[in-house]
């Protein structure tokens, strides 16, 4: 795809502060918002770990009061969002604050919509969410993971328990006023979370350069994101102590969001979002396992891009001809899988009389629609057939 006779749109997102310790400077950003009183969405794990203390802290030495809304200890649900309005308009809260991984920081971006809108958050599913009106209510984001993009991004992707599926919601009006990532704050992350939110933002930076929505700038952040993401995951996931490794992970991770908010994700989100509310399993986890065999469905069209993507993930590729360099791509991120212990889709549940209704489903998901090439339900179903047959071989 020739990127230089095309017409793009680009929406980078909030303002960003990004560094070890720049939580600190939440009550100094708050203030110069005007507010007074912030709501924390957040989930009960970081209670009980001390990260809500440590943000309340300059908040209320800024004499800003504090609520706190820690219901989100699950993916986030419809239910999560339209109680936290309720509580938002109960506190009066002039601020949010999303503190945690995507599903919080979803839920704070939900949470702030729904309370200016009518209806169900169901009614306005898709990529291009028709809200009436924008959020009122500032947001901050604050992320502890890196992996979603959430801190940044105008998506948010919620469960609707009538259904038990995952949808996706797309609009400005989801967007962060301000973002602080800060890589302390994933320091206590423990390994196996980790590695999930790592892969779903190793994913979220192929995914958006392989859209048809791609930009020069999704394709330059996400190749510098592969790279730096494939290189230290693995670090931060034996050694979750180390700094370095941490810092490169949420620099990785914003930069991956950047990627998505350009140009969105791809078929690899649609199984994901689809398979994780039909097996209750965490989001980057089927985003991991999926991404292997979206890439190698995608070789025949995309060879060059996905040579690339080879190198960033650190294969040689000395002396291959572009297929089979391309093909390198597949094997080290299953190489990579299997470094950190991901187990198969099989034994996460995916059984063969599932398929048919998991294609149909995620020929109708929002993220469908960026692939590079038309995906028929045909299409899905012989994706899904490979991957019962998933035995994570490297070659």
């Amino acid at each position: 795809m020739n990127l230089a006779y095309m017409k793009h749109f680009l929406a980078l997102g909030p303002q960003v502060e990004y560094g070890p310790d720049v939580h600190e400077h939440i009550g100094q950003v708050a203030k110069s918002m005007g507010c007074h009183k912030a709501l924390i969405v957040t989930d009960p794990n970081l209670m009980k770990a001390g990260i809500v203390d440590k943000i309340a802290r300059p908040l209320k030495a800024e004499g800003i009061d504090v609520e706190i809304f820690a219901e989100v200890n699950t993916e986030p649900t419809d239910l999560y969002i339209h109680n936290g309005v309720d509580f938002l308009k109960q506190t009066g809260a002039d601020l949010l604050v999303g503190l945690g991984g995507g599903s919080a920081m979803d839920c704070a971006k939900c949470i702030g919509v729904m309370s200016e809108n009518q209806g169900h958050i169901r009614d306005y599913e898709g990529s291009d969410s028709n809200f009436p009106n924008d959020k009122k209510v500032p947001l901050i984001t604050l992320p502890t993971t890196s992996g979603s993009g959430a801190e940044i991004a105008g998506w948010a992707v919620i469960t609707d328990t009538s259904r038990s599926y995952k949808m996706s919601l797309g609009s400005p009006y989801l967007e962060p006023d301000y973002a602080l990532v800060d890589p302390v704050l994933t320091i206590d992350l423990p390994r196996q979370q980790t590695a999930y939110s790592g892969f779903d933002a190793l994913s979220q930076a192929m995914e958006g350069m392989l859209s048809r929505r791609r930009t020069p700038v999704s394709l330059a952040l996400g190749m510098y994101a592969v790279r730096i993401i494939s290189e230290n995951l693995p670090k931060a996931v034996k050694y979750g102590w180390d700094v370095e490794a941490r810092s490169n992970m949420s620099i990785g991770s914003l930069m991956a969001g950047i990627v998505i908010n350009t140009s969105g994700c791809i078929a690899v989100h649609s199984l994901a979002e689809t398979m994780g509310g039909i097996y209750h399993a965490p989001h980057g986890l089927m985003v991991g396992l999926i991404l292997p065999h979206i890439l190698k469905f995608l070789l025949p069209g995309d060879q060059e891009l996905l040579a690339q993507f080879a190198k960033a993930l650190g294969a040689n590729t000395t002396g291959c001809s572009v297929y089979e360099a391309a093909h390198l791509s597949v094997s080290r991120v299953n190489q990579l899988l299997a470094e950190l212990e991901f187990p198969t889709l099989t034994e996460i549940g995916l059984k063969e009389q599932d398929i048919a209704n998991i294609s149909q489903l995620a020929l109708g998901n929002a993220c469908t629609a960026d692939n590079p090439c038309d995906m028929t339900g045909e299409d899905f179903e012989a994706v899904l057939g490979n991957m019962l047959t998933d035995t994570r071989s490297s070659t």
